[in-house]
C-alpha cells in the first residue's frame, strides 16, 4: 500500500491517526460499514473525444492529496487500487464490479478518475447492486456529457448512453455552462427531462431543487466532474471554465446530499495533474471526497 499511501507520521496514538495509517487494501476487509477508494486511471475516453490527455494520472494525485487527512482509530477504510485494463469499455466493466462488490459489503465507493467515463462505469455497479431501484444521478459539470454516439462511447457520452439503456434513471447536472453545450446537446436533455441548474445560482437557490430531486429518487450518485469550477481552484482538467462553480456551495449542496442518507456512489473525474498548478484541482477533489469520511464517521459514532 505503500505505493500508494504514505503521509506525514506524528505517532501511531489514536489521537494521531491519519488515513495512509489506517486504509487497507480491499483483500483485507472483514465485515461492517466502511469507506473505499477505486482507481479509474485511464483517460482513454477523454482521448476519443479529442480532450487534453493526462487523467490516468489523477486517481494516485487524489490519494496524495488525502493522504495526511486525519481519521478516527476504528474507522474502516479500504483501497480498491487501480484498474488492470485501460482500454474505456474494459475498464469501465472492471471499474463497475468493484462498485457493485462495494456495495454489496457496505461500502461506500468512492472513483477516483479519470476521465469523465468513469460515470457510466459507477452507473453499472449501482445497477448491479440495485437491478430495480431509481437511480438518481446528481452531475457536477459544466457540461451535459450527452453527445451523440454510435457505436462507440467516449469521456462526453456516457449520460446519454445511461438514459437510452435505462429508464429507471433521472439526471441533475449542478454548474451547467452555456459556453460548454451547444443546442443540440441541450435540446437531447431536454428531451430526456434532465434537470439544468446553470452555474451561478445561490445555495439558497439551488438546495430546493437538489431535496425535491433526492425525494424523486431512491437511490443517489454523486459525480464530480472538476471542469464544473473555477479554473482559478480548477486547473488541471481537460476544459477548464473561465468562470465556474463555486467550489463552497458545491461542498455545502454535497454536505446536505450526505446527510438524507440515499446517496451510495460518488466519484471525481477529470483530474489531470500535467495541468495542475499547486495540485489545486487534486486537493479540492480530495477535499470533497473527504466530506464523505467525515459524514461515515459522524454515522459511526452516532452508533456508538
Amino acid at each position: 500500500m505503500e505505493r500508494y499511501w504514505k503521509g506525514r507520521f506524528d505517532s501511531n496514538d489514536a489521537s494521531d491517526l491519519r488515513i495512509w495509517q489506517n486504509i487497507k487494501n480491499i483483500k483485507e476487509y472483514e465485515s461492517g460499514r466502511a469507506v473505499a477508494f477505486i482507481g479509474y486511471d485511464t483517460d482513454d475516453g477523454v482521448g476519443r473525444n479529442q480532450g487534453r490527455v493526462g487523467a490516468r494520472l489523477g486517481s494516485n494525485a487524489i490519494r496524495k492529496a488525502m493522504q495526511s487527512f486525519p481519521i478516527m482509530k476504528n474507522f474502516k477504510i479500504y483501497d480498491y487500487l487501480n484498474l488492470e485494463s485501460f482500454k474505456m469499455e474494459e475498464a469501465q466493466k472492471e471499474y463497475s464490479e468493484k462498485i457493485a462488490d462495494a456495495i454489496k459489503k457496505n461500502i461506500y465507493p468512492i472513483g477516483l478518475g479519470g476521465g469523465h467515463d468513469i460515470a457510466y462505469g459507477s452507473y453499472c455497479g449501482i445497477r448491479k447492486a440495485f437491478p430495480d431501484k431509481k437511480i438518481g444521478i446528481i452531475n457536477f459539470d459544466a457540461h451535459l456529457d450527452m453527445r451523440p454516439y454510435e457505436k462507440y462511447g467516449n469521456s462526453g457520452t456516457m449520460f446519454k448512453q445511461i438514459l437510452d439503456k435505462d429508464k429507471n434513471v433521472n439526471y441533475m447536472i449542478i454548474g451547467f455552462q452555456d459556453s460548454g453545450n451547444t443546442k443540440r446537446i441541450v435540446d437531447s436533455a431536454k428531451d430526456y427531462n434532465v434537470k439544468i441548474i446553470k452555474e451561478g445560482g445561490s445555495y439558497k437557490d439551488i438546495i430546493p431543487y437538489v431535496m425535491e430531486f433526492l425525494k424523486e429518487n431512491e437511490v443517489i450518485y454523486v459525480t464530480f466532474c472538476m471542469d464544473v469550477f473555477d479554473i482559478s481552484d480548477a486547473p488541471g482538467v481537460s476544459a477548464p471554465s473561465a468562470i465556474g462553480f463555486d467550489k463552497k456551495i458545491a461542498r455545502d449542496i454535497f454536505i446536505e446530499i450526505l446527510k438524507d442518507g440515499k446517496i451510495v456512489c460518488t466519484d471525481f473525474a477529470e483530474v489531470n495533474p500535467n495541468l495542475d498548478i499547486d495540485d489545486r484541482t487534486s486537493r479540492l477533489a480530495g477535499r470533497l471526497a473527504y466530506e464523505i469520511i467525515l459524514n461515515e464517521e459522524r454515522k459511526e459514532l452516532n452508533n456508538q
